[in-house]
């Protein structure tokens, strides 16, 4: 795919929840192209190209001011994205992610050491401070549940529709936390859906690994993390902020550095005593294909439990293990969810509707 179809293809899927992040991906020209062709193929997603131009001051509300900096700023720009990453790690992603931590925890007997893989100011490393509910339709998974009822659906999906058609539907709380501050998240699920918890995710450790970690009590830390969200997203802003309240109560202990080089230091810095798990979730995408199989080959030469929610086929091992009716260019199957290399999910890019594929 060109630079210029991926960004087509990104507003396209863009335009019902951000008509200025559309705006600008449709703004393209020749020598924003040029420009972006430049930097390495990992650093040409529109998400950091968008953070990093607004870091830069672009504003965008306004559909010329792209252009215009990369015809002002053209230098500034170009360093910029060489070295960024896009720092937001959306706290939604543990929709799909915490049943199956859930699950982990419940089979072993021990609690739980995480790896945050680009973890950013670390949203996505409180699986334990997650209460989970999923919206299931009345005629999916069956309810064991005599008291539990029905309801019609009348909310739209990620993109802006009504996923759900107005089908009776019924809540099941997958998972809750013990304590607060906490977040809650709501997601659409079908398929093999994975059992309920039956207690909370145990979480003894956390590791933040990131090129440039972020301090979730720094005073700018929301700020920061907010450049890569599209301006109207304002409830995912808010989502972030209870993330961040909650992250600030276990903090990670905060590990410079990139994989694969860095990834044994940062499951060195776990302590003795848990189970380690890898996390990445929409990481993987941006480290260079003969380093992401590195990552993967590293993991399976310590034999570490690896959870991922990354795009759909960069991971051919994973890709390999997905069912013939799972297609990649379905907006929700964006995003698989696999562990230890085996696919359990597909999902929209943001953990908001997922499929599960098999019992986990």
């Amino acid at each position: 795919m060109s630079t210029r179809e991926r960004y087509a293809s990104y507003a396209d899927r863009i335009a019902t929840v951000s008509p200025s992040y559309a705006a600008w991906a449709r703004s393209l020209d020749d020598d924003l192209v040029a420009l972006l062709d430049r930097v390495p193929a990992t650093q040409r997603q529109p998400e950091l190209l968008f953070a990093v131009a607004r870091s830069l001051g672009a504003d965008p509300s306004d559909p010329g001011a792209l252009r215009a900096l990369g015809q002002e700023a053209r230098p500034a720009l170009v360093t910029a994205l060489t070295t960024a990453t896009v720092q937001a790690n959306d706290p939604r992603r543990l929709g799909p992610v915490v049943p199956l931590l859930a699950a982990l925890a419940e089979s072993v007997d021990r609690p739980l050491g995480l790896v945050d893989v680009g973890a950013s100011a670390g949203l996505c490393s409180i699986p334990d401070r997650v209460t989970l509910d999923y919206r299931v339709a009345a005629d999916g998974a069956p309810d064991t549940d005599p008291d539990r009822t029905s309801v019609p659906t009348s909310h739209p999906g990620a993109r802006g529709r009504d996923v759900r058609q107005g089908v009776r539907h019924r809540t099941v709380r997958m998972h809750t936390a013990p304590a607060d501050p906490s977040i809650h998240l709501v997601a659409d699920a079908s398929g093999v859906l994975p059992a309920p918890a039956t207690r909370p995710i145990r979480v003894v450790a956390r590791v933040a690994l990131d090129p440039h970690p972020i301090d979730p009590a720094a005073p700018d830390a929301l700020d920061r993390l907010s450049r890569a969200v599209p301006p109207e997203a304002l409830d995912r802003i808010a989502q972030m902020r209870a993330a961040m309240s909650a992250t600030r109560t276990v903090p990670p202990v905060r590990v410079t550095g990139r994989v694969p080089d860095d990834l044994d230091r940062a499951v060195d810095a776990l302590p003795a005593g848990c189970e380690p798990v890898v996390l990445t979730t929409g990481t993987l995408v941006y480290v260079p294909g003969a380093a992401r199989q590195q990552v993967v080959d590293r993991i399976r030469e310590r034999g570490l439990r690896w959870i991922a929610l990354e795009r759909t086929g960069i991971l051919t091992g994973v890709a390999s293990t997905l069912p013939d009716d799972v297609d990649p260019a379905d907006p929700d199957a964006f995003a698989t969810l696999s562990l230890d290399g085996r696919a359990i999910a597909v999902s929209d890019a943001f953990g908001t509707v997922i499929r599960w594929l098999r019992r986990v």
